[in-house]
């Protein structure tokens, strides 16, 4: 929570330039100066407008779905095998209960919902490390929101590490095992889940953190 958030998510999968730090991942630094270096090194940033970064509308469930991961669909010639990509993105919406009458419908024509799910679909396909999900929630309805909370908590569970952006206090606090709250671009401050609570995270944000400990 907080200003900077998604600029440092940017920095973390090299969309945005690092000015300076250092990002370790398994023990070992990593670099990051391009969304290839990110996807290389096991790192997979889905944005928070899903319809200007991270979907093609006019493309395909389908095509927008296996965009990124299509070397794992690659002969050595270079040519797409066709039928192990459809597999693919089969699995995954019936996983993420996509609803969408084909996988070749444009997902333009798709609700703000299915688009996320599809939008998350793609980022896993790449068998990331690590899943960054901005605002993941933002602009889907209720049903779709929980959905995508019970995929998060299901790869959680799979090994997969998550982090989770997000401006909603009660996705923050019910979905999160460390909270980190941004403030002017700087550490705000940070918390287990037992620390947070709802007062204490937003004197985080706005810079009181340290009025509200003295109270």
């Amino acid at each position: 929570m907080g200003a900077g958030r998604t600029e440092l998510m940017k920095v973390l999968y090299g969309a945005l330039p690092r000015s300076s730090g250092s990002v370790t991942l398994d023990g070992r630094e990593v670099v990051t100066r391009s969304p290839q270096d990110g996807l290389a090194n096991g790192i997979v940033y889905i944005s928070e407008d899903r319809k200007r970064d991270g979907l093609v509308l006019g493309m395909s469930v389908k095509e927008n779905m296996s965009l990124t991961a299509l070397r794992y669909f690659s002969r050595a010639g270079g040519s797409l095998k066709h039928k192990d990509e459809q597999q693919a993105v089969s699995d995954f919406i019936r996983l993420f209960n996509v609803k969408t009458p084909s996988m070749e419908q444009a997902i333009g024509l798709l609700s703000g919902g299915n688009q996320q799910k599809v939008a998350i679909a793609r980022g896993l396909m790449t068998r990331p490390k690590v899943l960054i999900l901005d605002e993941p929630t933002r602009g889907v309805d209720v049903g779709a929101k929980k959905e995508i909370y019970q995929l998060i908590n299901q790869f959680k569970a799979d090994g997969l590490s998550i982090i989770l952006v997000s401006s909603e206090m009660p996705e923050v606090l019910g979905m999160s095992d460390r909270i980190i709250v941004m403030h002017e671009g700087h550490l705000g401050g940070e918390f287990t889940r037992e620390q947070a609570t709802q007062e204490v995270l937003m004197a985080a944000a706005v810079g009181k953190l340290n009025r509200v400990n003295q109270e």
